[in-house]
């Protein structure tokens, strides 16, 4: 294998990983909403995180996908 298949393969990896933490991150804010947002920051929240939560889980499984693919031909 040569150096372009294991570059794509790192990139594959931490673009995975870091799509992971992202989608975590969100997935576990909702708790501390109450803490530190103002009535109007939480409504404006609740609004938007369902799609942001959305999209960030789908760009996870798409590049985790990508990545076992090149593992597993």
């Amino acid at each position: 294998m040569n150096l372009a298949w294991w570059l794509n393969a790192a990139q594959l990896y931490v673009s995975a990983v870091g799509a992971l933490l992202i989608f975590l991150y969100l997935f576990n804010s909702r708790k501390f909403m109450d803490q530190w947002l103002t009535p109007e920051g939480k409504a404006a929240y609740r609004k938007h995180s369902r799609l942001l939560i959305l999209a960030v889980g789908i760009l996870a499984a798409w590049v985790l996908l990508q990545y076992l693919a090149i593992l597993f031909p």
